[in-house]
Formats: structure tokens, C-alpha cells, sequence
């Protein structure tokens, strides 16, 4: 096999064009070839993203076509959004030895595939070892990449020693659709203690897990003293779920899948966000759970699940018992009125919250407790119909929405004491519209119950929602 060169314009990255649709901090370049001495163009590009901190070395994003030609084991699936690489002697690749008796002799992984112009390309940044390809730069501003046989692959990253975290922290959750933020380019918040990306999620019932997962995104936290809890969810499917819940083997591949990510990527902990889950399968969610942390706490991992308030519909927590098993829990308490709730209402009003937090209390020790605090409102709008019948809907806003659409429509924004809010409303083509905001004077109200209740910290829904001055809020907030 030969060895391939990528000029990579380190020093002066402008010198390439950049495309539209790839972001300011990713440049496209022609790969060139060197065989026998002789420089060969190619028909390949690769997309190499660029990071504003220059400790955080960027993503190098290679054709599915070349890793054919390397005769690497990844593979494109049918549906060309994701890559596949069956992993022989998994325990030993990742030196994990949990999953020897997790996965056996072999586990399949899944990673991204990113598409522009429709070509699809696989990350090599961590990702080496699996790959069988291997990549270096140079002195000269160049990247070589190679068959791992003539280029070792770099090591799995070792655990970064990060502060401890204080006695009441602050967890963030960023939820992440496409391309994961690049953090080297925002000023993280001095109150912020954990991010939380929502990388993984359970793809069917026997255990396959969709990944986004990032690790230039984990070094970018961790270079500003931020933990990295990776969040996994069930998609919120219930029939897959129940069905998952059911099968210790499907249980056992997805907990050695996220054992490898881990080890990938470097994060420090696991959210499990499992949602929709049928109350009838409350005993399986809890020993899943169980599975789940034994085997996490082999690789020193921390783990917090999340649960909803006491309630009927959520039986499916069994909220004591899961306490006991894992590190944290967090309590949404939003959604007070939900998405398409047929009534306008507060997303979580305080006595609504303070009655949320004193049921869970009363099944989970305050030293383990997240309290859930919404980022974001909603704005409702109100239409009378025939017979005079009001019909109600909504959509999801960010604090800066709010406040635009508060100084758009001229409306007066009054203080609720009695749901610890700002509110305000207006009328427009004859309907109706009420919002319940969330601001820094919200947001006061409920850290002090994290104070007075003396939680752990307190958990945000989500980033990209607030507005930076509330971080001040939260910070002085703190439990001293």
C-alpha cells in the first residue's frame, strides 16, 4: 500500500477556498498522492475543520472511496448516513476488559458519515485504531495517511484529570442535530461544571446505538475544565425500548458499544435519558440501569439518569432503587404545560416545580438531585372558533426570541409572584398570544431551591436557549 499525502495549509489556511455549507473553520483540499518519489493528482477531497484554539488538533474527514482503496474494514451502510467497523477482540483493542463478557469476540460500532457534495466521508480524528488508517502531520504542513501497518495509529486518549466538582455543579444539555458545536470558539461559562451532548441513541431493539459523538468537542471541555457527560437515550421509541428491555443481549452490546465510545473519545460520564417508557416495564429500566453502571464504573465513568416528576404516567422510574445504583438523578421539571397541551400555561411555574422537587425528594437523597430549570418558554396562541370553542398551539422559544417578540409587539411585560415569572401577551389577526418567560428572575427563584434543598446542582434544558447574562444568575446561585 502506498503512502498518501494531503497538503494541510496549517500557517495560512485562507490559501484554499472554503465552501458554503461547510462552515467558516473547514477548508476543502485536494489529496495528492506520492508514489515511488512522484507526486500523482487525485480524483479525492477530504474536508479538514480548523479550530480557533490551535491545541485542539482539527477533524480530518476522508473519502469512503479511500478507505476502500486503503482496504480499510469501515464500510458505508445501505443507508449512507453512518459508517460501520466490526471490531475483532474488542477487550483488547480498547484494553477494556468488561467487554470481553459484553461483546464477546467481536463488536460492531456505527460513526457519522458526513455528506457534501454527495460524497460521504469518515472522521479519523480517534478513530485510528478501528479504522486501520492512520494520519500524521508534518513539518511542512502536510498530512499523511496511510494503511496502519506503515503508519501506527495513535493511542486512545487517557483520561484528562479535571477538577473535582463542587458541592452544588451545573449541568448543561446540548442537543446536537448535525455537526457538534465547536466549544473552541465560545467562552463557556466561569458557573457551567458539565456539558451534556446528546451523542448516542438506541438505533433497535438489539442493541445498535446511533453516534454524533465528537472528540475534538471533548478536548475543547476539557482544556476549559468542563466534565463531558455523554447523554444516550432511547429514542424515545416505546415498542423498541420494550422490546430492548427484554433482551440481556441486546442490553449487554449496547453498553459495550458505549464502553468503546468512551474510550474513543475520552468523555467522563453517561446521561441516560430514557423516555416514553412503558410503566409496565419500570422493573427492566431499573436493572438495565444496573447493567449499565456496573459496567461503566470498570472504566471510572460517572452516571446520572434522568426522570420525571411523580406522577402517574411515570411509573416507569422507580426512582429510589435507581438512586442507589447510579451517581445522580435529574428531575425534569418542565413541561409543566407541554407541547400540545390543550390549555396555555406556564413550562414550569414555581409552585409547580416546588411540588415536583418535594415528591421526588421524598424517593431521592438531596445529595444526588439535579433540578431540572427550562432554558426555554413557549409562546401559545389562542383562535376562537365556530361556537366560540378556543383552540390552542404552541412553539418552543429561546429567551432572546422571547424578548424580541416582547419589544416587537409593544406588549407590557408583568411580574407573576404567584408563578415566580414574567409574562406578557398580545393580539394579533384576532388571536391571542400569552408567554411565560424564563429570564434571570426565574432562574434566581429556582437555584435558591437548589440551595435550600441543598441538591447536588441543578440541570439546564438547553444550551443555545439562554441568554449568556443569566450564567450570572446561576453562578450566584451557588450553594457556598
Amino acid at each position: 500500500m502506498s503512502v498518501l499525502a494531503l497538503p494541510l495549509p496549517l500557517t495560512n489556511p485562507s490559501a484554499f477556498p472554503v465552501s458554503d455549507d461547510i462552515g467558516a473553520h473547514c477548508r476543502l483540499i485536494e489529496r495528492e498522492g506520492d508514489r515511488e518519489g512522484e507526486t500523482v493528482p487525485t480524483r479525492h477531497l477530504a474536508i479538514v475543520k480548523i479550530y480557533e484554539d490551535e491545541t485542539i488538533q482539527g477533524d480530518v474527514w476522508i473519502p469512503a472511496e479511500l478507505l476502500r482503496e486503503l482496504e480499510s474494514p469501515v464500510r458505508l451502510n445501505d443507508s449512507e448516513d453512518a459508517f460501520t467497523v466490526r471490531v475483532a477482540s474488542p477487550a483488547n483493542v480498547f484494553g477494556v476488559p468488561a467487554l470481553a463478557a459484553l461483546a464477546g469476540n467481536a463488536l460492531d460500532l456505527e460513526f457519522r458519515a458526513r455528506s457534501d457534495d454527495n460524497v460521504r466521508r469518515f472522521n479519523l480524528r480517534g478513530t485510528e485504531r478501528v479504522a486501520g488508517v492512520s494520519y500524521r502531520l508534518t513539518d511542512r504542513g502536510t498530512v499523511i495517511v496511510a494503511p496502519s501497518d506503515k503508519l501506527p495509529p495513535a493511542d486512545f486518549p487517557k483520561r484528562t484529570p479535571l477538577p473535582t466538582l463542587p458541592a452544588q455543579f451545573n449541568l448543561v444539555w446540548d442537543h446536537v442535530i448535525d455537526d457538534n458545536a465547536d466549544l473552541t470558539a465560545e467562552d463557556l461559562p466561569a458557573a457551567l461544571d458539565v456539558i451534556s451532548p446528546t451523542w448516542f441513541a438506541l438505533a433497535d431493539e438489539t442493541g445498535v446505538s446511533f453516534n454524533k459523538a465528537d472528540k475534538a468537542y471533548v478536548e475543547a471541555a476539557h482544556v476549559r475544565g468542563v466534565h463531558v457527560w455523554a447523554l444516550v437515550s432511547n429514542s424515545f421509541n416505546r415498542a423498541r425500548t420494550r422490546k430492548f428491555l427484554a433482551n440481556p443481549k441486546a442490553q449487554d452490546l449496547f453498553i459495550a458499544r458505549l464502553l468503546a465510545y468512551a474510550r474513543i473519545y475520552g468523555f467522563d460520564g453517561i446521561n441516560i435519558d430514557f423516555e416514553g417508557v412503558d410503566n409496565a416495564d419500570a422493573a427492566r429500566l431499573t436493572a438495565f440501569t444496573r447493567r449499565l453502571t456496573a459496567a461503566a464504573k470498570t472504566m471510572g465513568l460517572v452516571v446520572s439518569i434522568d426522570v420525571m416528576i411523580p406522577s402517574e404516567w411515570s411509573r416507569c422510574y422507580e426512582r429510589a432503587p435507581l438512586a442507589r445504583i447510579v451517581d445522580y438523578v435529574a428531575v425534569m421539571t418542565y413541561d409543566e404545560h407541554w407541547r400540545s397541551s390543550p390549555k396555555a400555561g406556564s413550562t414550569a411555574s414555581l409552585p409547580w416545580v416546588r411540588r415536583g422537587l418535594a415528591n421526588t425528594l421524598a424517593e431521592v437523597p438531596a445529595d444526588k438531585l439535579l433540578l431540572g430549570i427550562p432554558f426555554y418558554t413557549r409562546e401559545w396562541e389562542e383562535s376562537r372558533g365556530a361556537g366560540g370553542k378556543i383552540s390552542v398551539k404552541s412553539k418552543a422559544m429561546a429567551m432572546a426570541s422571547a424578548d424580541e417578540r416582547l419589544r416587537d409587539t409593544g406588549a407590557s411585560k408583568v411580574w407573576l409572584g404567584s408563578a415566580g415569572q414574567h409574562y406578557f401577551q398580545y393580539v394579533s389577526d384576532d388571536k391571542t398570544y400569552k408567554v411565560w418567560m424564563e429570564d434571570e428572575s426565574s432562574l434566581k427563584l429556582r437555584m435558591n431551591l437548589v440551595r435550600e434543598n441543598n441538591l447536588a446542582g441543578a440541570a439546564f434544558w438547553r444550551k443555545g436557549f439562554e441568554r449568556n447574562e443569566v450564567w450570572g444568575a446561576i453562578g450566584a446561585g451557588r450553594r457556598p
